[in-house]
């Protein structure tokens, strides 16, 4: 009968252990109808969003605003980190070439990166890009989801927004002003 006890209670820690490690642990989004997720900045919270991104110096601020934001401890790159230093370069030569291409095709965009505080970021993702670090607040506005391989978000002049989650490879940037108006419908109604 003790022994029957120790063990309900050894499968109740266990169970209740994973549960609280699963619910910690930051999310994957592979299936495209879960991947998005759209809101409403209030006209308040789009002042603040303003405020905090004219700090950054390496932009002018736009109509539109997208954001690629990085979790700290995020293993989404760690399969690059046994790669030699020219790989390396070349994978971050390549994401950043790719953005400030996007950028010049988009007058009225603003592409911005940042990733959460911390230091414990893959190579590809802690050197040689143009990453500010997050005191928070865009964290606290935007990206309170910690996801695998950071999350997306678009900002639209009207505050309305499309959070694109588990986004390595900026895919956001992929979307045209029809695919994110046809997202965001689908989204905010759901």
């Amino acid at each position: 009968m003790k022994s029957i006890s120790k063990i309900k209670l050894q499968l109740f820690t266990f169970l209740f252990l994973s549960v609280l490690i699963y619910s910690c642990s930051p999310k994957l989004y592979v299936d495209e109808n879960k991947r998005y997720q759209a809101g409403t900045l209030t006209d308040a919270q789009m002042d603040s969003l303003h405020t905090f991104l004219k700090q950054n110096e390496r932009l002018a601020l736009k109509d539109t605003i997208i954001i690629k934001y990085d979790f700290n401890k995020d293993g989404c790159w760690n399969d690059l980190n046994y790669q030699n230093a020219e790989f390396l370069n070349n994978v971050r030569w390549t994401f950043q070439k790719n953005i400030l291409e996007k950028a010049a095709a988009r007058p009225k965009v603003a592409i911005y990166q940042y990733r959460e505080i911390g230091e414990s970021f893959s190579q590809v993702k802690s050197k040689g890009l143009e990453i500010e670090t997050d005191p928070g607040f865009l964290k606290k506005l935007l990206f309170q989801e910690v996801t695998t391989c950071g999350t997306s978000a678009i900002v639209l002049p009207n505050g309305k927004f499309l959070l694109v989650k588990s986004d390595p490879q900026f895919s956001a940037l992929l979307l045209n002003a029809k695919d994110i108006e046809t997202r965001l419908l689908e989204n905010l109604v759901k």
